[in-house]
This record gives C-alpha cells, structure tokens and sequence, in this order.
C-alpha cells in the first residue's frame, strides 16, 4: 500500500446531523422520541398509525401508566422540536452513521429526511391462546389484555364486586411463557384477591418469577387468598353457554378437582411486530429470534444493533416490561449522546482502501456486518461506521483493503518474530488471538500463572475475521510446530460472523495441508470467551503435549 494511502488515516473533524429518527409511535416510541428532544435533539418521528394516540396502550399497564400516556401523547404533539410522519412506512434507508438519508411514505407521500442516528421503537403485540384450550371468546371467557382494560373500568370492577367472582387464570400450557407475561398474571391476581367476595385461582405450568420483586408479589397474592395450582398439563374445561367447569386430576388426592369459575382469563403470547422484518431489511440490521431486532450477542447489549448508528429499544428487540423499556431509552439517548455529540466528531480510519487497487466486485461490501462500506467509483468505507474487525480486509480478492493497525507487513513481521529464534527442544506454538476473547483469556491465564508452554507466542488480531489463511500458512512455513486459531463462541463475535470467517479459513487451510501432505494436527480451532483462562492454558498445553509425542 502506497503512502497516498497511508496519509488518509490523519484525524479529522467530521459534520455529524442533529436529527434522529424514531420509528413506531406508541408508548415507547413517543417516550424516546420525548428525552431525544429533551436532550437538544430534533426528532422525526414515524407512527404506523394515523396519528400517536391511535395507538394500543402498552401491555400489562397500569391505569395510572395509561393515564401517563395520554399526557405524553401531548406532550409530544405541542413539542416543536418533534415532527410527526403520520402513517409511515420507511421505504429506503442509505448513508452512515451521522448522515443517514432515509425515506419514509407518509399518508401516501414520500418524505425524505436526513438523520445522524435512527432509534427503532416498534412494539410487541399480544396473540390470545384460546384455542389452545378449546375455548370460544365470551363475555365470562376473555384474553388477559381484555381482563387487564376490565379492571380499568370502575363499572366492571363494581359489577364483579358486587357478584362475588371466582376468576381462574390459564397459564403457561399454550407456551413456555415470560418473567413479564407472569408479572401480568399476578397483578391481575393481586387486583382480584383485593376485591372482598372475590376468589382468583391459578392453573400454571411454571412460575416463572425470575424479576425484581416477582417472587415476592407471587407469595402476596397467595397470602391474600390466592390459590395455586401448579400442573403439568392443562386442566380440562367444559364451555357450554355461560356454564364454565375446570377440572384437572390430583395425584396426592387421587380424585379429580372441579372448579365452575364466573370468568376464566386466558394467557397470550406476546410476540414481535410484523413491521421488524422490513425494517431489518430496510436499515441492513440484524433479525434476532423469533422477529425481534437483536440477535442473542452480548456485544449488542443493551441497546445497540449491528450497525451503529441504529439503535432498539423496548418491544423492537425482545418482550419486556414497561419498566426495563424506559431504562432502555436511558440506555439509548446516552448512546446518540456518544455518536453524535454537539454535532461534530473527530474520527481517524480504522481501515484503508487503496483506490488503485480496488475494482468494485463489491466483496468488502458484502461481508461487512456493519453496514460500514458503500461506493463511488471505488469502495469507500465510513471512519465512523467502521468497527476495525478486518473482514473486509482479509476477504478482498485483491488485497485493496488494510487495516491501519494490523496491515498485512506488520502482521507478517510479528508472525517472524515470534518463531525466531532457538527452539530448545520446545515445540514452538503460534496463537492468533482475537482481541476481545481468546487474547483476554491469555492475559488472563499469565496473570493467574497457569502453567503455560514455553514456546508459546501471541499475536493479537482485532478480530478472528481478519486471519488470513496466508497468516496462518506463514506460520507454518517460518517454523511453527503448531498454529492455533482462537476466536469468540457462535452467536458472542463482536463482529457476529468474524468466527464463521475465521472457522471457513481454517478448513481451507486444511485441505491445503492435505494436498502437500501435512497432518492437520499441527493446525486447531477453537473458541473461548474472555473469562475462559483455564479453558485457554488446556487448548495449548494439549497442542504441545500433542506436538511433543508427535516428534518422540
């Protein structure tokens, strides 16, 4: 790489836009959209509804939560620095962080705005599970959001006071369920057993308790009179007009129980909008399980998703209270706090493109889980979108693309250096270790003082994407006795797929070695986390006992 090259990594001031985009405007979206603009922020803000307040109130909230709603749906519309796009559907999304361009049809219009980061707030909605227990939606029969908006109505709470209900809860048979959906059960719970008259019994699968103060609201509501059933399958139950009857066999009594409840509340599944999947496509964002917009990294937690500059929140990245929804907005105005600042950033390159070199096969793009690389006439690739994983790099065909940190000379020169010298009978092992795992777990392992090889050496890669299978070939061929390759764990790769890169380089490397008639046993893959200190001596210890045994 020529020095022209070289010289645009210098640091440089960068124009940053002040906007921010939010997508999805119900109770989280107009509460993101609300602290962005509280913090010297302009917002637009895009509801799939017609207008903010057409939309549902949030799951499992209180009347004292909904009531918090309507005042924030106010605020929201009499706050200039927030523009509404009513009905929007975001068609194009293009740019990087700081100067996204995006492109939103707007009750039929397309409006075009330009953004400095892009918060996706859609929300998770509620599928009822009546069928799973062959029941038909009634008055006396009805799904968990409808008894929730019941207990907000002064006059059905006066009309099941005044009956003296018995109200049996279904949950947990229909699905695994959540922390969350069960925290809306026993609150539910809690407002019946208050009722003097009332009854609430719980037919559950498994409590799933395992949230602040969940346990503790469980064993208040059995105080008060709840009753538990816990079984491992459904209660049968008969719905013959109004006539209702649940009944389930005990083991202890050996005889079946029966209960003719005045209401039976059924569970749900709550499950993620619809509109994640265009969205993910649209902005080049990771889809995680089951249509949520975060994959199970924990390198994207809290907030962020794989590109930066797009953050999720709330129901848009997994099922969860309104609570911990309000610490991710926390959590997500310090991050646009971080990228955009007052506006203006310093930023150096990461990685460098030789323009000469370059002939557009789009490669780089391709690979970058990013979202960090675009094109004019040759690739181009953001200073502030870059995370520096080096897969770009070691993916071009034609060797344009190198890291300001690890160019391949400084990377060849390390790999000589640690296989120089005398070997004293040692077999000399090669780690190429990614920075954010396996080389924290070497650093760990010496500083624990773990019995390591004496002929053990390092080189620190930012990333397992960026090792070349000519890095480890190299190695080889400056007299290595054996190469380890040490990248994160499936699904934990800061750069999400940089392990799959690294693992494909290494089954090449093995076919290459068979074909010269090289055993592969001098060359390993394997995966660690950063706190696997003993999992790390054991790897290199086993290769140079194999090693060993191998010259003996």
């Amino acid at each position: 790489m020529n020095t022209n090259t070289i010289r645009q990594t210098d640091i440089k001031k960068i124009d940053l836009t002040k906007n921010i985009a939010v997508i999805g405007g119900g109770y989280i979206g107009l509460k993101a959209a609300s602290q962005i603009s509280a913090n010297g922020y302009n917002v637009f803000l895009a509801p799939q509804q017609a207008a903010v307040n057409a939309q549902p109130a949030f799951p499992g909230a209180s009347l004292t939560e909904n009531n918090r709603l309507k005042g924030l749906e106010k605020e929201v519309e009499n706050n200039t620095g927030i523009e509404i796009l009513p009905q929007s559907t975001l068609v194009e999304a293009t740019g990087a962080p700081g100067d996204f361009t995006l492109k939103f049809l707007s009750a039929d219009t397309l409006v075009e705005k330009k953004v400095g980061a892009v918060v996706v707030a859609t929300d998770i909605s509620a599928t009822p599970l009546n069928q799973t227990y062959n029941l038909s939606p009634a008055s006396n029969v009805v799904s968990l959001s409808e008894f929730e908006t019941l207990l907000r109505s002064p006059e059905a709470i006066k009309e099941i006071q005044t009956g003296e209900k018995t109200v049996a809860f279904l949950l947990g048979f229909a699905h695994p369920g959540t922390p969350f959906l069960m925290k809306r059960i026993l609150n539910s719970v809690s407002e019946i057993v208050r009722i003097d008259g009332c009854t609430a019994y719980v037919y559950v699968n498994d409590l799933k308790v395992a949230d602040n103060g969940l346990e503790r609201l469980y064993k208040q509501c059995r105080d008060n009179g709840a009753i538990y059933f816990k079984l491992q399958q459904a209660p049968m139950i008969k719905q013959e007009n109004e006539a209702l009857l649940v009944t389930f066999h005990d083991p202890v009594l050996r005889n079946d129980v029966e209960l003719n409840p005045d209401i039976i509340v059924y569970e749900e599944n709550l499950i993620a909008d619809n509109a994640n999947v265009s969205l993910s496509e649209t902005l080049g964002i990771d889809l995680g399980p089951m249509g949520f917009l975060q994959k199970e990294n924990v390198h994207r937690l809290p907030v962020n998703s794989n590109r930066e500059g797009i953050f999720v929140v709330g129901g848009s990245r997994d099922v969860q209270s309104l609570s911990k929804s309000c610490t991710d907005i926390d959590n997500m105005v310090l991050r646009v706090k971080q990228l955009i600042g007052e506006g203006t950033r310093t930023v150096s390159a990461k990685a460098v493109v030789d323009r000469e070199k370059c002939t557009i096969c789009l490669t780089c793009y391709r690979c970058c889980p990013h979202g960090a690389i675009s094109w004019d006439d040759k690739a181009i690739i953001s200073p502030v979108a870059c995370q520096g994983c080096g897969i770009c790099a070691s993916e071009c065909p034609m060797d344009a693309i190198q890291l300001v940190d690890f160019t391949d000379t400084e990377i060849v020169g390390r790999i000589k250096d640690a296989v120089a010298g005398e070997a004293a009978n040692t077999p000399r092992i090669l780690a190429f270790c990614c920075q954010n795992s396996a080389y924290e777990a070497a650093m760990a392992a010496k500083a624990f003082n773990y019995d390591l090889p004496a002929g053990l050496q390092l080189i620190k890669m930012p990333c397992a994407g960026k090792i070349d299978i000519h890095y480890i070939l190299d190695a080889l061929v400056e007299g290595a006795d054996g190469v380890l390759v040490l990248a994160c764990h499936p699904g934990n790769c800061q750069s999400e797929s940089g392990n799959t890169y690294a693992q494909w380089r290494i089954n090449d490397a093995y076919r290459k070695l068979e074909q010269i008639g090289i055993k592969k046993d001098c060359l390993e893959f394997s995966t660690l986390a950063s706190n696997m200190a003993s999992d790390f001596a054991r790897i290199v210890i086993d290769m140079e006992r194999r090693i060993s045994q191998k010259k003996d």
